[in-house]
């Protein structure tokens, strides 16, 4: 009776990567680390960024499932610090009610090495909703993320491309 040679082909590749001190979980690509401050490179994003805006810094500390982030936006001269903000990357929707009237809810995953956020407010009788794929590009260097974002007779697909400083 012989062994087919699909099963030889695998143990011979989990006996080399044995040898090699290498488990078959550690083929799995490691997830990216977003830890940074990035800077928005206004010419090579878009094609149509929000009206007004000038500039974008994003402040990044990522550890483990937590992302924690704050930003400096220059929007028509003016300049506007947000407060320190905390999102998960475990794919659990959470829901939250910022103000009398709104819906906010939030969810992040992992497709890859590619992180998935999917937003959506629901306020006054409007609803908005946007889809970002982050990714890290030039060696950790650049990150880019790509969003689609829609709201009522409005629909914008643009790359917001931020720099590592």
């Amino acid at each position: 009776m012989r062994a087919p040679f699909g099963r030889i082909a695998l143990l011979g590749l989990l006996a080399i990567m044995l040898a090699f001190g290498q488990s078959p979980s550690d083929a799995t690509p490691a997830k990216p680390n977003f830890s940074g401050t990035w800077r928005l490179n206004v010419q090579r994003s878009g094609p149509i960024l929000p009206r007004g805006l000038e500039a974008l810094t994003l402040f990044i500390h990522h550890d483990g499932p937590l992302i924690r982030s704050s930003e400096i936006r220059t929007v028509s001269g003016q300049v506007r610090k947000s407060a320190e903000s905390d999102a998960y990357t475990d794919g659990r929707e959470r829901v939250s009610h910022s103000k009398p009237g709104s819906i906010e809810k939030v969810k992040q995953g992992w497709s890859g090495d590619a992180l998935l956020k999917h937003w959506e407010l629901s306020e006054e009788g409007k609803t908005y909703v946007s889809d970002i794929r982050q990714t890290l590009s030039e060696g950790g260097n650049v990150l880019v993320m790509s969003e689609h974002y829609r709201e009522s007779r409005l629909e914008r697909i643009r790359d917001w491309v931020f720099e590592k400083q």
